[in-house]
């Protein structure tokens, strides 16, 4: 960069911190990516308490929400709402798309995600 003049303390961060533009993260948009979580985490919930139980339905937002969550880079790697959203991510993986929750595990599924919520909400007070 001597060699050509340039400045660019930006591009040589993210080059210093392994982080190319191709990475998508939430550098310089941490509260973009809060209000998607929060967003994801009330849809979800909402479908839940409506009584939606479709793996085909509930399979997408829970899958954007754990994306989402890795994303943020100010949670830490041991976050319990991460671990509950990937247990339930996990057993709809391997049910088919036709496939509905039974009453027992939508109100188990409702509650860990209220919890993974909670857990979130403490985590941005911190």
């Amino acid at each position: 960069m001597a060699v050509y003049k340039l400045d660019c303390p930006a591009a040589v961060g993210r080059i210093k911190d392994g982080r190319p533009i191709t990475i998508r993260d939430d550098k310089g948009n941490v509260s973009k990516t809060i209000a998607e979580i929060v967003s994801l985490f009330i849809t979800l919930m909402d479908k839940l308490r409506l009584g939606i139980k479709a793996v085909d339905e509930l399979h997408p937002d829970l899958s954007e929400l754990l994306s989402t969550l890795n994303r943020l880079s100010t949670l830490s790697n041991d976050f319990e709402g991460r671990n509950l959203v990937q247990k339930w991510l996990s057993k709809l993986e391997n049910m088919r798309a036709s496939e509905e929750l039974e009453d027992d595990n939508s109100r188990q599924m409702v509650f860990d995600v209220e919890r993974a919520y909670n857990a979130f909400n403490r985590t941005l007070q911190q």
